[in-house]
């Protein structure tokens, strides 16, 4: 599958609240996966954690897990207009 892929810091954020997706991404059209990686603190290591990324707009996104200041989100999206036009599946 082809599909986009945008990592970004979306700072400290509870779960369900929205996070826009850095200025200049593609608009989304869906959402293959994410993955969430939490960095080092003085107590634990980094680490990848668990998190499912939900569609809000073409834009935004909703994450089920609260974020902190010290997290890497990467999104993989098919972005809205590709999919018959780049030959997304």
């Amino acid at each position: 599958m082809k599909y986009v892929e945008v990592a970004f810091c979306p700072g400290a954020v509870m779960a369900g609240t929205n996070i826009d997706l850095p200025p200049g991404s593609l608009p989304i059209s869906k959402i293959v996966d994410c993955t969430l990686f939490r960095g080092s603190d003085a107590t634990n290591p980094a680490a990848e954690v668990a998190a499912t990324a939900t569609k809000i707009d073409e834009n935004t996104i909703q994450l089920d897990v609260d974020t902190t200041t010290r997290d890497l989100l990467v999104l993989r999206y098919i972005p809205k207009g590709a999919i018959r036009a780049l030959g997304f599946n």
